[in-house]
């Protein structure tokens, strides 16, 4: 699942120490990767991906752990929260990648 963050041009992840800046304080997490202004961030038990795309935008990825969707929502919305205090910025989100129109998917 990809999500681009709109608005996100004052954000930049310089080193693992801004990259820790995601986890939301009420949850437990670190900063695994950085390299090049990206990177992967670990958050009760997923990890999300910080990349940035071809209009320099930011988005995140989420790459791993498996969470029921109501958790991933929270955590979505506890990360964007965390990065909008961190940065300064009121981001706007947007999901891409592959849709259906199938309810049972």
């Amino acid at each position: 699942m990809k999500i681009k963050l709109l608005n996100s041009e004052n954000v930049r992840f310089n080193s693992l120490q801004d990259l820790s800046k995601v986890i939301p304080e009420e949850l437990s997490g670190k900063a695994v990767n950085y390299g090049q202004g990206e990177g992967q961030v670990e958050i009760s038990n997923t990890v999300w991906g910080f990349y940035i795309d071809s209009d320099n935008n930011y988005y995140m990825q989420y790459e791993e752990g498996v969470e029921d969707w109501s958790l991933i929502q929270t955590l979505v919305a506890s990360i964007t929260e965390k990065i909008n205090k961190e940065f300064g910025v009121e981001m706007k989100l947007v999901l891409e990648g592959p849709h259906t129109n199938d309810p049972n998917v």
